[in-house]
C-alpha cells in the first residue's frame, strides 16, 4: 500500500491556461497550453468549429504541454478546444472543460507565387506598411497569419517574438517608440515627445535606441535652382547662403532608460559637415515649401547596433551615405557612399548608391541595405531608375576604409522604389529583397549556384498608392519562435497540491523542459538554489535532475536565453512514496526498434516501462565508447518517445542501449550519409 506525506502547496504546477476562454485573437497559427495532467504520459487536443465537437477540425498528440496548429484556424470564426490525458497504454482519461475563443478579420490583400520549393528558406514573411498603419504576416503561400487590426501598429524589428516600432496618431508632431506582442498589446512606450522614425530597438542592458528628428536653424544655400532660391526669397528670406535662417531637420540617436529618461546621443549637427554637405541632385532643395518650410537634410532611415563591436551603423538617406560610430564616445569611424564638399567620404564613392534604405550588419561583418536609385540615371547612366540590392564588404584602413561589392541585384524597372524597402539575407543564403515597385513586393533571389539570380518566391502585397508603401518585411521561423513548457517525471494532485512521490532511498527527481517553440534555444533555469543551462532544438526536450529529500518543497524556474520575460514557475512537494522502494529495478521494459534503420541523420527510439524507474538511454559505439548520452534519469511508467540527432557524427554502426541497474537492451542502427 502507498503512504503519501503531503505538505500543502501555494502555488500551482504550470497553471497557464492558452487561449484564454473568450479571448479575440489576431492571428491564425494559434499556440495551446494547458495544466501537466496526473498519471498521464501524453495528451490529445481537439479543435472544433462546433461547441459539441461533432465537426473536429484538428487532432493531435504531444508529450508537451503546448502545441501550436498552423492549418486549420481561418478568420472570422469561433472556436473550441479541449484535452485530455493519455496513460502509459494510451488509455484517455476525461476531457478538461472545453474553452473557445474567435478571430478576428484579415487585414491585407496579399498574395504569393512559389517557384521552387526545394529552394526557399522556410518561414513565415512579416511586413508593415506605412500609410495604411498596420504590420501583418503571411505564409508561404501568401495566406494572413497575423495582423494588427486597427492599432495603427507598425512594426520596424522583430527580434525571437518581440515586435519594436512605432504608434500612428492625430499628434504628427510626436510619433513613440513601442515595444509590443503578438496580441498588440503596448509593452514599453516612454519615449517622450520624440519622434521616433524608422528604427526602435531594444538593448542588451534593457535600454531602449531609435532615431528622432532633431531641427537647427541653418543658411539656404545660393547654388540651389533658381526657381526655388526666387521663391524663398520672395517669401522673405534672405537667402544669402550664409544667414542661418531656415530649419534644417536633422536626426539624433538616442538611447533611454527603460524609465523614459535619455541614457545617451548623438546628434548629427554636432559630428557631420554642415552646412557644407546637403543633396543637391535628389531635389530635396525644391521641397522644402511643400514640406512645411523645412530642408529635409540628413532623413536617416536606418540604425543599427553591433554589440561585438560596440558600433552604431546608421543610413543617411539625403546624404546617400551610411556611417560607422564608436559607442560610446560618439566619433565617426568611417563614411561610405557619394562624395560631397566636405571631403569627408571616405570610401564607397565608386558604388554609387542614392537615397538607400535599410541596414543589416551581417554575422561576417558585411553590410545589407537596399539601394533605392533615385539617382541611379544620373550617377550610373541607366535607362531608367532602378533599385539595387547590395552586400557590402567595409575594411577599415588607417585613413578610413575600403568598400567592395559581395552581391548586387538590379531590380527590374517595374519594382524600382523611390523610397523605403529592404533587405534581408536569409539562414540558406538567399536574400529576401523587399520594394514599394509593382503595389509594394518582395522577391527571394538566389544568390549562386545554378540559375543564380532566379527568384525563388515573390510576394506581392497590394498596398495602397501611392506606390505601394510598404515599409519593410522579413522572413522570420514563426509567430511563436521562442514557447517551452515543463513536465514533471512524477506527478500527484490532490486539491491545489502538486506532488512528487519518491522512495526514501531513491531520491533523484527530474523534469523535462521542452522546447515547444521554433528556434533552437538555450533554457536557464534554477533549482532550490541550483542552476544551468540547457540548449534544446525545437521538438526535443531536456532533463534537469535533483537529489531531494521527503517533505522538501522544490521550486524550479526557467528563462529563455533570448526572452528573459518569458519565465515558468513550479512548485512541487515531494512525498514518500515506499512502493517506490521496491519497485525501483522494472520488471519489465522494452526496447522497440529504433526507426528508420539505417537513419540519416535522425533516429527515433521508443521504448516502454511498467514502473516508475532509474533509467539510462545511451548510444555507444562499436568500440563500446559513449557517443551521446541521451536520458539519465528517473522517469514514469509508460511508453517514451525519443530521437537522436547525429548529425555531426560520422557513418557507420553504433548500438542504442537502455538500462536499469544490471538490466540491458541494445539495438544495432547504421548511420549513413
Amino acid at each position: 500500500m502507498k503512504k503519501y506525506v503531503y505538505l500543502i502547496v501555494l502555488s500551482l504546477l504550470m497553471p497557464n491556461i492558452l487561449p484564454v476562454d473568450g479571448a479575440q485573437l489576431n492571428y491564425t497559427h494559434v499556440l495551446f497550453e494547458w495544466a501537466q495532467i496526473e498519471d498521464a504520459e501524453s495528451y490529445e487536443i481537439q479543435i472544433s468549429d462546433s461547441n459539441n465537437f461533432s465537426n473536429i477540425l484538428s487532432v493531435a498528440n504531444t508529450q508537451s504541454l503546448v502545441y501550436i496548429e498552423k492549418n486549420n484556424i481561418d478568420w472570422n470564426n469561433q472556436y473550441y478546444w479541449r484535452v485530455r490525458g493519455l496513460d502509459y497504454e494510451g488509455n484517455p482519461g476525461s476531457w478538461l472543460e472545453s474553452s473557445s475563443f474567435t478571430t478576428v478579420s484579415k487585414r491585407s490583400d496579399a498574395n504569393a507565387t512559389l517557384y521552387s520549393q526545394s529552394e526557399y528558406n522556410e518561414g513565415i514573411t512579416i511586413f508593415s506598411s506605412f500609410l495604411d498603419y498596420f504590420s501583418a504576416a503571411i505564409d508561404i503561400e501568401g495566406n494572413e497569419i497575423w495582423n494588427t487590426q486597427n492599432t495603427n501598429l507598425v512594426y520596424y524589428t522583430n527580434n525571437y517574438g518581440q515586435l519594436y516600432g512605432t504608434q500612428f496618431s492625430s499628434d504628427e508632431s510626436e510619433l513613440p517608440g513601442i515595444k509590443f506582442s503578438l496580441d498588440n498589446e503596448i509593452l514599453w512606450s516612454n519615449t517622450g515627445n520624440a519622434y521616433v522614425h524608422h528604427d526602435f530597438f531594444e538593448l542588451s542592458n534593457g535600454n531602449f535606441m531609435g532615431l528622432d528628428e532633431y531641427i537647427q536653424d541653418g543658411p539656404i544655400p545660393t547654388d540651389i535652382d533658381f526657381i526655388t532660391l526666387l521663391t524663398l526669397r520672395a517669401l522673405g528670406y534672405t537667402a544669402d547662403g550664409v544667414t542661418n535662417e531656415f530649419p534644417w531637420v536633422g536626426d539624433k540617436i538616442i538611447e533611454w532608460n527603460p524609465d523614459g529618461t535619455e541614457a545617451w546621443s548623438w546628434n548629427a549637427f554636432d559630428h557631420l559637415s554642415h552646412p557644407q554637405d546637403y543633396d543637391m541632385i535628389g531635389g530635396s532643395w525644391t521641397e522644402v515649401v511643400s514640406n512645411g518650410g523645412k530642408f529635409d537634410w540628413t532623413h536617416a532611415n536606418a540604425l543599427w547596433f553591433s554589440e561585438s563591436e560596440s558600433a552604431l551603423y546608421i543610413s543617411s538617406r539625403n546624404l546617400s551615405r551610411i556611417i560607422k560610430i564608436d559607442y560610446p564616445s560618439g566619433n565617426i569611424i568611417w563614411q561610405m557612399g557619394l562624395s560631397m564638399p566636405s571631403g569627408d567620404v571616405d570610401c564607397g564613392l565608386d558604388l554609387n548608391f542614392s537615397f538607400q534604405h535599410s541596414l543589416e550588419i551581417l554575422d561576417n561583418g558585411n553590410i545589407l541595405f537596399l539601394d533605392n536609385g533615385n539617382l541611379s540615371t544620373v550617377l550610373n547612366n541607366t535607362d531608367y531608375p532602378t533599385t539595387r540590392a547590395f552586400e557590402i564588404a567595409v575594411s577599415e584602413t588607417e585613413g578610413g576604409c575600403d568598400a567592395t561589392v559581395v552581391w548586387e541585384y538590379a531590380l527590374p524597372q517595374d519594382l524600382f522604389g523611390s523610397f523605403s524597402g529592404n533587405v534581408q539575407k536569409l539562414n540558406n543564403g538567399n536574400y529576401l529583397v523587399t520594394t514599394v515597385g509593382n503595389g509594394a513586393t518582395s522577391l527571394e533571389i538566389k544568390p549562386t549556384g545554378i540559375n543564380s539570380g532566379d527568384v525563388v518566391w515573390e510576394a506581392n502585397y497590394n498596398l495602397s498608392v501611392p506606390a505601394g508603401a510598404i515599409y519593410r518585411a522579413h522572413r522570420i521561423e514563426g509567430l511563436h519562435p521562442i514557447a517551452f513548457s515543463i513536465v514533471s517525471n512524477n506527478y500527484k494532485k490532490e486539491g491545489n497540491s502538486n506532488l512528487y512521490p519518491i522512495g526514501s532511498e531513491n531520491s533523484q527527481i527530474g523534469f523535462k523542459i521542452w522546447n515547444d517553440g521554433e528556434l533552437t534555444e538555450t533554457f536557464n533555469y534554477s533549482i532550490n538554489g541550483e542552476t544551468g543551462s540547457l540548449e534544446i532544438n525545437p521538438g526535443n526536450f531536456s532533463n534537469i535532475t535533483y537529489n531531494a529529500t521527503i517533505d522538501e518543497e522544490i521550486n524550479l524556474s526557467v528563462t529563455s536565453l533570448h526572452r528573459p520575460d518569458l519565465i515558468k514557475n513550479l512548485s512541487i512537494t515531494t512525498v514518500l512514496d515506499e512502493t517506490l522502494d521496491n519497485e525501483n529495478i522494472p520488471n519489465n521494459f522494452i526496447l522497440e526498434n529504433p526507426y528508420p534503420n539505417p537513419f540519416n541523420p535522425l533516429i527515433y527510439i521508443n521504448f516502454s516501462l511498467s514502473n516508475f524507474s532509474y533509467i539510462e538511454l545511451n548510444i555507444i559505439d562499436v568500440n563500446g565508447k559513449l557517443v551521446k548520452s541521451l536520458e539519465k534519469n528517473y522517469i514514469s511508467q509508460g511508453k517514451h518517445k525519443y530521437s537522436w540527432d547525429a548529425s555531426d557524427i560520422p557513418s557507420g554502426n553504433y548500438f542504442v542501449e537502455l538500462k536499469s541497474d544490471k538490466i540491458i537492451r541494445t539495438k544495432k542502427v547504421t548511420l549513413i550519409k
